[in-house]
């Protein structure tokens, strides 16, 4: 029998029970839609967590110090009478003190150090302060983050919307970057302009740049979460310093320590070789084993890749506790199949009667099952593609963000064979009882 012509006959199966069929398509259609829902939103969301944290910290490596804990044990003797009563042998207990270690500090020497590593292309000093901003007589608190102005065009993921970025010429110049969120902040009752004239802590900073808005869902929280003005970093030394000499508690701090460094590694260069090396030199040069190590190395690229797997483990659980609803509609599919061979059963000997094969009247039937799965499985594509839109609008305009349609290339295929699969599954034993009936019965059949 002709292929055209057993996809015909599946075909004319289909629609001569439409009730039937679209009872048992629906089941498919909640299976698949679920799926697809859960796979798109999963997926989506990871890009979005993953494309924060990198403009939170990209493929940088960050080192910051770390005071260690020190415990120092001292033995106490008891004296010779108790020593004579335990048959002269030396008892004693062994006491523990806690000593106050030293401040750990980065600074330039450790910047040196990291420049005789082969694998770095830049490093970025940050020293960071909170202090108040002030404009037109208005005042609030911001995050400062002072930064190499020659490094960090070249290390940050930030994109510049008005203005220019900081650069080498700006060390030691009172000029600010500042983010988008900022400029437009409903506390200051105005918008901070280009080449405006702030307040830090009652210096005057000149406006040189704003940032652009960072992109995606979650694109505010780099804003909300990370700093909003950018500076030299020898400005923050004068910022905090100023603020200091108003306290009680005054210390002047070193210009040459730093609250952390930023690295960023050639594209080429072995990720956990340098990673190993930035350690041991370091060490080595501040002169400390693994005991004693009085810093820690935070890569951002671990970070980025345990949340996506995180989000990917979550999502694939998900979407295997609404995959159960796939059972469901296969069942009412095998069911349907199974009313349909008795049903077509005199149809069937006729069939055979006429030189019809076995694989034949197998082909008719399984492919009435595909065509039960496949359009079930189109229109649960559609309908979850739509659920998450939805979804996706109702997000957006909450956190008041441009909507972005989302679609999973990755769940649309896997939904599309999971539903042929489905069908055929289900299909094959009603198929193959067809295909095996003995053409006398079947026509003797009432």
């Amino acid at each position: 029998m002709k292929p055209i012509k057993i996809l015909r006959i599946a075909f004319n199966m289909v629609k001569s029970n439409k009730l039937r069929s679209w009872l048992t398509i629906i089941g498919v259609i909640i299976g698949i839609a679920s799926v697809m829902a859960i796979v798109t939103t999963g997926e989506y969301f990871q890009n979005e967590v993953t494309e924060t944290l990198e403009d939170l910290g990209g493929d940088t490596i960050s080192i910051f110090a770390s005071t260690p804990f020190n415990v120092v044990e001292f033995e106490e003797y008891e004296s010779d009478e108790a020593s004579t009563e335990s048959d002269g042998e030396s008892g004693g207990s062994i006491d523990r003190t806690y000593q106050e270690p030293k401040r750990a500090e980065l600074t330039v020497k450790d910047v040196f150090t990291l420049r005789r590593i082969p694998g770095i292309e830049h490093i970025n000093v940050k020293v960071n302060a909170g202090t108040d901003l002030e404009v037109g007589g208005k005042e609030i608190w911001v995050y400062v983050e002072g930064i190499d102005p020659g490094v960090w065009p070249e290390i940050t993921t930030k994109k510049v919307g008005e203005g220019r970025m900081l650069r080498p010429d700006d060390l030691g110049r009172a000029v600010v970057v500042i983010s988008e969120e900022l400029a437009h902040e409903e506390a200051l009752e105005r918008d901070i302009r280009l080449n405006q004239m702030i307040l830090l802590n009652g210096k005057s900073f000149r406006v040189v740049g704003i940032l652009a808005k960072d992109g995606g869902l979650l694109g505010g929280l780099t804003g909300s979460f990370g700093a909003s003005v950018f500076t030299p970093y020898d400005q923050v030394f004068e910022i905090e310093d100023a603020k200091l000499k108003e306290s009680d508690n005054f210390y002047e701090r070193d210009y040459d320590v730093y609250d952390y460094i930023d690295i960023k590694l050639y594209e080429n260069a072995d990720y956990d070789a340098t990673l190993e090396e930035i350690e041991e030199q370091l060490r080595r040069s501040r002169k400390v084993d693994e005991r004693t190590q009085d810093f820690y190395v935070s890569s951002s690229k671990e970070a980025i890749e345990g949340t996506k797997k995180l989000i990917n483990g979550l999502t694939m659980f998900l979407a295997f506790i609404a995959g159960i609803s796939l059972l469901v509609g296969s069942t009412g599919i095998a069911n349907t199949m199974f009313t349909s061979v008795l049903e077509k059963t005199k149809e069937i000997g006729i069939m055979k009667a006429i030189g019809a094969r076995n694989e034949d009247i197998r082909l008719i039937f399984l492919c009435n099952a595909a065509f039960i799965g496949l359009t079930g499985g189109i229109i649960g594509i559609l309908l979850g593609t739509a659920v998450v839109q939805v979804i996706l609008l109702l997000i957006s305009a909450k956190m008041n963000v441009p909507f972005e349609f989302a679609l999973s290339i990755k769940g649309t295929l896997i939904a599309s064979l999971v539903s042929i699969i489905v069908g055929l599954i289900a299909g094959y034993i009603p198929a193959k009882n067809a295909s095996e009936l003995n053409p006398v019965d079947a026509l003797r059949y009432e």
